[in-house]
């Protein structure tokens, strides 16, 4: 039995964590060796810069006799030649260039060509946005044939978790520095503010520093642009670009295709399109804003949104689940448990958290079956339970690390160390879940954290995976005092709850009728 329910536990882990992976790859061959015949093969990158040196290898070409030596010659199409295995050559001239690679072999021959990019302008895109694939692989192409390399970097947003987001945009970040470094226009496509504070907080790290004062940053969000406009504040006072331009996902070919991003705003003024410009840091403080000012304020220090955003939106967590209780009739382990099982959704993720929680109670189930058959004092016992869930969580984090390979797309070890304090929160609920399988049964306990975890996942739709929310929280931080109203007005609520209402239903209707 006990095999059995760590087969199951395992398999769900798994069924939650697990997730395709998504590579980027940056040297490509024009094809692969087929055993058995003579065939050539170039290795190189794709895409180069105008008076850049580019290397060109044939090394992964097969010739099937070994004793008979290979010539190789180059022809990049700008009229140069080459002769050797791994030759270098700078084109003075942006455009599509056809590679010519001829391998002799005796009397025997094969040729093969590779198309290569070379452009006069590059352009880094961040974003998460995977369901406009096609879309941006369409304005890919068509900035291609302008001699506009593209450079665009997928999934910084999908991440598990508010702090595997941001460590994901940095590790972009860091693998597309180079085209950070050199470009004058930076495209952000996000969800929420994550790419544009994710860009300050990494900028705000790089020592020696990198001057942004000549690029331009275009956000594209679905968010209230004057919301957004708040936000962005303190983002430019750490970057301190030309400009943070905020606009939609219609402005996206026109953020692309545009000669001089200078002229960006006035592009998108004649297209009516929606934009707000963002030229200047903090403003002054305000006594009618003070925690609008000091949002941005952290902003501008490095200190990453998600924290800021994890500590507003308690009240706002807090005050739903109250609404559950108080008017609904939700029975769960208190306020306090599920606004702190829902932070730690928020902060490592929903899939990652439901497994930890999950392993949690099964372990807790477990252990206390079979120290039903001693005879020990409940807190000693209560000490060995989180003992043994400590190490059923300590499995799991095994068990994630080996599946790591398969899916590099979460980073897992900057993962597990964000997720780690939310992870032993986590295993505190096994002390409540103990309690109550002892005071009334186990019946009861599983019913009660049913309806915990339902709360804490309706917390989670309505706080994490609400963008808008999110932004209005971070733009508006003073709406809190709006939640602290609805509090005393649940407090003075003395009425039937909900479930009440339904429980005693055929009492009410015999009332009503006498």
């Amino acid at each position: 039995m006990i095999q059995k329910i760590i087969s199951r536990l395992l398999l769900g882990m798994f069924a939650f964590v697990f997730c395709s992976p998504v590579f980027a790859v940056e040297e490509t061959e024009s094809r692969p060796a087929a055993a058995g015949e003579l065939q050539a093969v170039i290795s190189a990158q794709e895409t180069v810069a105008v008076g850049a040196e580019i290397g060109f290898s044939a090394a992964r070409s097969f010739n099937p006799f070994p004793e008979r030596p290979e010539v190789f010659s180059w022809n990049f199409g700008d009229g140069s030649m080459a002769a050797g295995e791994e030759v270098a050559h700078v084109f003075r001239d942006a455009g599509i260039y056809e590679i010519q690679l001829t391998m002799q072999v005796g009397s025997e021959s094969d040729e093969v060509s590779f198309p290569l990019l070379v452009f006069e302008k590059r352009i880094l895109l961040l974003t998460d946005s995977a369901s406009h694939e096609s879309k941006i692989a369409m304005l890919a192409e068509t900035a291609r044939e302008q001699n506009i390399f593209l450079d665009t970097t997928w999934g910084v947003g999908n991440q598990a978790g508010f702090f595997a987001g941001e460590n994901a945009i940095a590790a972009a970040l860091q693998e597309k520095f180079e085209t950070l470094r050199e470009t004058d226009l930076i495209i952000l496509w996000t969800r929420g503010g994550d790419g544009l504070t994710g860009l300050a907080s990494f900028a705000q790290k790089l020592n020696p520093p990198l001057d942004f004062s000549l690029k331009e940053v275009v956000v594209i969000t679905d968010s209230s642009l004057d919301s957004f406009a708040r936000i962005a504040r303190g983002s430019f006072a750490t970057l301190r670009p030309r400009e943070i331009l905020l606009t939609r996902p219609d402005a996206l070919r026109d953020a692309v295709l545009v000669e001089n991003p200078a002229e960006l705003s006035a592009i998108l003024e004649q297209q009516a399109i929606p934009f707000r410009v963002i030229d200047s840091g903090l403003e002054k403080f305000s006594f009618t804003a003070p925690l609008s000012f000091l949002v941005n304020y952290l902003v501008s220090e490095g200190i990453p949104s998600s924290v800021i955003l994890l500590v507003l939106m308690l009240p706002v967590i807090a005050t739903f689940v109250a609404f559950l209780k108080q008017v609904v009739g939700v029975t769960t382990f208190g306020v306090y448990t599920p606004s702190v099982l829902t932070l730690s959704f928020l902060a490592i993720g929903l899939k990652l958290g439901i497994a930890v929680l999950f392993v949690v109670v099964v372990a807790s189930i477990l252990i206390r079956k079979i120290l039903s058959r001693y005879r020990l004092a409940y807190t000693p016992r209560l000490a060995i339970v989180l003992t043994f869930v400590s190490f059923a969580i300590f499995g799991a984090i095994v068990l994630l690390t080996y599946l790591a390979p398969f899916g590099e797309y979460f980073r897992m070890a900057d993962l597990i160390a964000a997720s780690i304090f939310p992870m032993l929160i986590m295993s505190t609920l096994a002390e409540k879940f103990v309690s109550i399988q002892t005071e009334k049964g186990a019946r009861s306990a599983i019913r009660m954290f049913t309806e915990l975890l339902l709360v804490s996942l309706a917390c989670y739709l309505i706080v994490g995976e609400w963008s808008s929310l999110q932004t209005l929280m971070l733009a508006h931080p003073e709406i809190i005092f709006l939640f602290l109203l609805a509090d005393v007005i649940l407090g003075k609520f003395t009425g039937l709850r909900i479930t009440e209402y339904i429980r005693f239903r055929e009492v009410i209707k015999r009332t009503e009728e006498e």
